[in-house]
């Protein structure tokens, strides 16, 4: 009886676990010369913002390539305040570049 209940309550754990596990994927972003500046495991589609460090206001734009070839290249503005907000960004491997040359940080959310 142990022996069944023990199989039951496996089975369950593989059938319900393994799978959300296997859902999650991870979100990178690299530079231009390929160093990775964030990473982030997701499970759906994700907000990425990026920030000029040294932003004087000029206008520019962030570019977002995908490495993987899964998605479309992706091109926003920079805002007033220096920032780029990239919405509904999938798994994998992403190259991001701002056009003013400037130095800039990253943050994924979802």
């Amino acid at each position: 009886m142990r022996k069944i209940i023990s199989t039951v309550v496996c089975a369950c754990l593989i059938t319900c676990v393994v799978p959300r596990m296997a859902e999650a994927l991870d979100l990178r972003i690299v530079d231009a010369k390929g160093l990775i500046r964030a990473v982030r495991v997701v499970t759906d589609k994700s907000k990425v913002t990026v920030s000029v460090i040294d932003h004087m206001g000029v206008g520019g734009e962030c570019v977002a390539l995908n490495i993987d070839g899964i998605a479309s290249e992706r091109r926003e503005k920079l805002s007033p305040s220096g920032e780029c907000v990239f919405e509904g960004l999938v798994a994998g491997t992403w190259q991001v570049s701002v056009t003013s040359n400037s130095r800039w940080r990253v943050k994924i959310d979802g």
